[in-house]
């Protein structure tokens, strides 16, 4: 096959497209895709990449275009301004391409526009649109606060309702993204499906569980908020200080919250607990799983958004060690299932440091996690096993 990608973002921004697209180059298949200059999530563009030979590349097979997006910056109106560019100039870009494409696939994450040069490509040549669907639109607006009743939120959720009902299939990441598509964008329940994330093989190279000489409890990925990090906050403040001495937090990643949360560090007085490691390479974050105990998963409440499966639940998995968190719906359910740690409720700061008290009073299931999240992803979140499900269904729409 002959496939078209589109995605705002790609290699060497933190996302999994790139470990699809190579895959599918592996299995015979030619692959372009059509992306942005790499600036997630700091909104500052990656060293290398001001260079115009950087423009256009082949990595591990895979054609990649690079358009000159607005960066993300570090303000609402650049970040309006780095949405609304892409489909704008990916679009340029489909008039350059010399060759015919047999189906396009878009990676949709955060923002839902990222479909529409998808679209444009389907119109003009006939061919069919397959969306690999991570972030819900408009439902992603209430991360900015932005109520259902606002104009802003009802504007775009025409835009979005049309958008999606224009493609011709969906897969999502997670079950409970079936019923909102379904109810809230109006798309045909036969014209979606169920396509779990894949974790990194790569972390399959993480040590088996070793007690630590604290109870390292790390989380790995996007410092937003959204991931709700002030329920961390109160949770180690209802924790007595007698337990201070043995546990820590270790966080890597950076984002938008990243100096908020390190100010309430200071206020609380919790220097002593938490460790702020930065933006680590992929190939970097070994060494640091081996040291962990367990990892930290949380997400906002009272939202759809909170009923995600984070690709972080896959990859935690994957470096085999136990999982705690305070996140509903899916991932909850998952890590229930597999019996790979503990969770309770989004927002629920009291139950999650009971949860902590409760691993530091008695560890011992702490191995029995580890060795069960690594085998519930091996039977379940493989690359092998979502690229299977991809290629079945772009075959079905050819």
């Amino acid at each position: 096959m002959r496939i078209l990608v589109f995605s705002q973002y790609y290699y060497p921004e933190p996302f999994k497209i790139h470990e699809i697209c190579e895959e599918l180059v592996k299995r015979g298949n030619e692959v372009t895709v059509i992306t942005g200059r790499p600036n997630y999530p700091d909104g500052d563009l990656f060293e290398g990449y001001g260079n115009e030979n950087k423009m256009n590349e082949v990595i591990n097979g895979v054609n990649v275009i690079r358009t000159k997006i607005v960066l993300r910056g570090h303000n609402p109106l650049s970040l309006m301004r780095n949405y609304f560019s892409y489909p704008l100039l990916a679009k340029k870009e489909i008039k350059k391409l010399n060759k015919e494409f047999d189906i396009v696939f878009v990676y949709q994450l955060s923002p839902v526009f990222m479909i529409k040069p998808a679209l444009y490509y389907k119109k003009k040549f006939k061919k069919k649109v397959y969306i690999y669907c991570l972030d819900l639109w408009p439902e992603s607006l209430k991360v900015l606060h932005i109520s259902e009743k606002n104009i802003i939120f009802k504007f775009i959720k025409r835009i979005c309702n049309k958008i999606y009902q224009q493609c011709d299939f969906i897969s999502v990441t997670s079950p409970a993204f079936i019923e909102y598509l379904n109810k809230e964008n109006d798309v045909n329940i036969d014209k979606i499906n169920y396509v779990p994330q894949h974790g990194e093989n790569l972390f399959l190279q993480v040590n088996p569980y070793q007690k630590q000489d604290k109870l390292n409890i790390t989380f790995a990925g996007n410092i937003g908020k959204a991931q709700d990090f002030d329920c961390l906050i109160k949770a180690i403040c209802q924790i007595p200080n007698s337990y201070y001495n043995r546990f820590m937090i270790t966080i890597i990643g950076s984002g938008s919250y990243e100096e908020i949360l390190k100010n309430k560090v200071k206020e609380h007085k919790l220097e002593s607990i938490f460790k702020f490691e930065g933006r680590k390479s992929v190939e970097n974050l070994i060494p640091y799983y081996n040291n962990t105990s367990l990892f930290l998963l949380s997400l906002e409440k009272n939202s759809s958004i909170g009923k995600t499966i984070p690709s972080k639940l896959q990859t935690y998995m994957s470096a085999g060690r136990g999982i705690i968190g305070s996140i509903d719906g899916t991932s909850s359910k998952i890590i229930k299932k597999a019996q790979s740690g503990v969770t309770c409720q989004a927002g629920d700061y009291r139950k999650l440091a009971q949860i902590i008290i409760d691993l530091l009073n008695d560890d011992s299931l702490l191995e029995k996690y580890a060795i069960n999240s690594r085998k519930y992803f091996l039977n379940n979140f493989t690359l092998e096993k979502c690229t299977n499900k991809i290629i079945k269904k772009l075959n079905e729409l050819i």
